[in-house]
């Protein structure tokens, strides 16, 4: 289980956009009910299904740079099109279609009488990168996370040291080798040789612990 400040830092959002994605909010005017289906209102902790469901929303505004109505449109169509318990973090998501993956919305622009229509878009290439390079799937579900892509040997599997980015099969989290590096002033080829590992993944690790400010 990932706590809202852990999901937040893995998925770069706020906080409150994590909060507000599985517990809803309120405004002056209106309630706005979660995104997250699956999550219940009394925990306040994530589990890996969900932080990943939050890695794909976040990228389809990072891509789309649209309202938080056309993730939500693209969410609950395909979960409710496709009957899936968890939509974005679902190889159903990434296999639909083959390369075109189509989910349904309603289009922003769509005048008021179509709002009942549902038009087929292709998946925004940075949701399509996040399904194909960076999630690996079990039992049709995602079972771990490359945040950098399968390229570079950080992944987040809940199973090894429970679920905190870590070099891939040796369970070293990203958080102790940047400590070594940040904290105690140890040279990346000392870290290296003392946790033997090759320079390069010493400097990726590095590289990404810097980027996401473990």
């Amino acid at each position: 289980m990932y706590s809202f400040a852990e999901v937040a830092h893995l998925a770069h959002v706020s906080v409150s956009t994590v909060r507000n994605w599985l517990l809803g909010y309120a405004t002056a005017t209106r309630a706005v009910s979660p995104l997250i289906k699956s999550h219940q209102e009394d925990n306040k902790a994530c589990s890996f299904l969900e932080l990943i469901e939050i890695v794909v929303a976040a990228g389809f505004r990072k891509e789309e740079h649209k309202s938080f109505k056309t993730v939500r449109s693209a969410y609950d169509n395909a979960r409710k099109t496709y009957q899936l318990r968890y939509p974005f973090a679902s190889i159903e998501l990434k296999g639909i279609g083959g390369h075109i993956v189509h989910i349904m919305r309603i289009p922003e622009d769509a005048s008021l009488p179509a709002l009942d229509q549902l038009e087929q878009f292709t998946l925004p290439g940075l949701v399509q990168q996040i399904l194909t390079e960076q999630i690996e799937y079990e039992l049709e579900l995602a079972s771990k996370w490359y945040p950098v892509g399968r390229k570079i040997p950080i992944v987040v599997d809940p199973q090894v040291s429970s679920g905190l980015p870590v070099v891939k099969d040796r369970g070293i989290t990203v958080e102790a080798i940047h400590r070594r590096f940040t904290k105690a002033n140890q040279k990346m080829d000392f870290i290296a040789k003392d946790f033997d590992l090759d320079l390069g993944t010493v400097e990726e690790v590095i590289r990404y612990a810097e980027r996401v400010a473990i």
